[in-house]
């Protein structure tokens, strides 16, 4: 009875010492170097995909569709919405209701097409430059989910990370390289948010003026890009900016203890 209460202590002990060890830093470890991997080599499939998409749109049919957010323009929507509401406050104007969809509007009279959508409506409309159609979809206004902004968010922040998790280790699990990592990845999400409102510039520049009723300015205002949706936002970019010179400082102090020891 002895030996077997003893025999399933034993067998007790190594299951927890291989759920430690799984579920340790070191399994902690191995799990994030596979999803990081796996991002690295989704990466690498959609950069195989953005070549051959390019080539169709570069020389495929000369049309393009947008999708655009009618109710506030893309560039400063938080600005355009509050000095709306503050005119509307000043005059005494009751608030206004939300807009129903707006109409139809056929290629065929206007220059383009406008689908009847309350909240997304469609653009579509003939593009002869091959080079603008496929700016369009690198910058993120296509209607799809691929952009060149998201595609180097993950093919460069992915590699940092993979070189971050290989610098990790039980024993030394903080270094100014990984520091150094951190930095660069808040760096890249910031620039990335930037050129958000780099890319809208772009953008009016390149989609023809077109104008639909109920709506005071130009459809090429109200074109919504994708990155929106796909990457992170510049709070994201200041987070990892403050967690970068915190795991900074904190590397700086476990060496000096160190050397005190």
């Amino acid at each position: 009875m002895c030996c077997f209460a003893g025999g399933n202590y034993f067998l007790f002990v190594m299951q927890k010492e291989r759920l430690k060890h799984w579920f340790g830093l070191r399994g902690m470890l191995l799990l994030s170097r596979v999803v990081v991997g796996m991002l690295l080599f989704g990466a690498f499939v959609f950069s195989i995909q953005a070549i051959g998409r390019t080539y169709d749109i570069a020389t495929g049919g000369p049309e393009v569709r947008l999708a655009l957010n009618t109710f506030s323009p893309n560039l400063f929507p938080a600005l355009h919405d509050a000095k709306a509401g503050f005119d509307e406050g000043w005059q005494g104007n009751p608030m206004r209701e939300d807009r129903g969809p707006l109409p139809t509007l056929q290629a065929a009279t206007t220059g383009f097409e406008l689908a009847a959508n309350p909240r997304e409506p469609l653009l579509r409309y003939h593009e002869p430059t091959p080079w603008k159609r496929v700016t369009l979809f690198y910058l993120g206004a296509s209607n799809s989910l691929f952009s060149l902004p998201w595609l180097l968010f993950l093919a460069i922040g992915s590699w940092l990370l993979w070189r971050l998790l290989l610098d990790v280790t039980p024993d030394a699990p903080f270094t100014f390289a990984n520091a150094r990592r951190l930095s660069q990845l808040s760096l890249l999400v910031l620039g990335l948010a930037i050129w958000e409102k780099v890319a809208y510039y772009l953008v009016r520049a390149l989609v023809p003026t077109f104008r639909a009723p109920g709506l005071t300015e130009t459809l090429n205002h109200y074109v919504f890009l994708n990155t929106g949706n796909t990457l992170p936002n510049v709070w994201m970019g200041i987070v990892l900016a403050i967690i970068a010179i915190v795991y900074r400082r904190g590397v700086a102090l476990s060496q000096e203890a160190e050397l005190v020891i």
